[in-house]
């Protein structure tokens, strides 16, 4: 019996051992993810920085169209989908 009781004390000191293990790796892990995570957040943050401002139309490139009488400022009328003449 007690040959039985040793022997799953060494079995016990094992599986304590293999779980410490799995422990540390799984806060490694985690770890990597995080840095991942703020990379990837902070990409976002790069792009923001470095992109070219966004430039509205200006009044003079305001057109008629003449199918339906509408302003447009675009390539094509919003009222009735007419293209703008050259």
């Amino acid at each position: 019996m007690n040959d039985l009781k040793e022997s799953w004390k060494e079995t016990g000191k094992g599986l304590g051992n293999a779980f410490k293990g799995l422990g540390k790796s799984i806060i490694k892990s985690a770890d990597a993810v995080v840095d991942k995570a703020e990379d990837w957040a902070h990409a976002d943050d790069t792009k923001e920085q470095t992109a070219q401002p966004h430039t509205a139309p200006q009044e003079d490139d305001a057109w008629i169209c003449p199918q339906c009488g509408a302003r447009a400022m675009k390539k094509f009328c919003p009222e009735c989908g007419t293209q703008k003449p050259e």
